[in-house]
């Protein structure tokens, strides 16, 4: 147990290279994955050279964010991604770090170590079938049927609904750490 376990608080002289660490190994899977990076814009694109293209926008999608990939460089740089005079840089706001507002939860999460019947059971089942439901559908939306990209999305704001209902469990009575997402496939019940 490290020190920052020990009594309770997140910080301390490293929790900025903790934070860059976990971003930055965040940002690499995204990367390898391609995930939250325009087709147009190429895969080794580093969102902080100014020659970068302007990151990928969910624009498209109706929302004016900007892709995983360059709100995760925001998190490393520890700054907002900005455009200014045709360039983008992390010059804008500074993201603040607030250790309360850091969820404490359980590692590795199974919904099958949860007691049957209990309330919190049945809030990661729910959890569950909303992660299902999204996968089901995406799979639909890459096996030709991109008219269900909508009901994904609206699929995943319910799983981000289900999530945060079940972070605010405590993983047993009087513990300090709350449940999370286990994100396992639920069956057909």
């Amino acid at each position: 147990m490290t020190s920052t376990e020990q009594d309770g608080t997140v910080g301390g002289p490293d929790r900025r290279t903790a934070l860059q660490l976990a971003a930055t190994a965040a940002v690499s899977g995204v990367l390898a994955a391609g995930a939250g990076v325009s087709s147009s814009a190429p895969a080794a694109a580093h969102p902080s050279a100014a020659e970068a293209p302007p990151p990928a926008t969910e624009a498209e999608a109706g929302a004016d964010e900007l892709a995983h990939y360059y709100r995760f460089w925001e998190i490393v740089q520890g700054r907002r991604l900005v455009k200014t005079h045709g360039y983008w840089s992390f010059d804008g706001p500074e993201i603040p770090f607030d250790p309360r507002e850091v969820y404490r939860l359980v590692d590795n999460p199974d919904t099958q170590r949860l007691e049957k019947g209990s309330a919190a059971r049945e809030a990661s089942e729910r959890c569950d079938r909303a992660y299902t439901e999204m996968l089901r559908t995406l799979n639909r939306v890459f096996d030709g049927h991109p008219e269900e990209l909508r009901q994904a999305e609206r699929q995943m704001k319910v799983l981000g609904t289900q999530a945060r209902a079940l972070m605010r469990i405590p993983s047993a009575p009087g513990a300090k750490t709350f449940l999370a997402p286990a994100f396992q496939l639920a069956g057909d019940d």
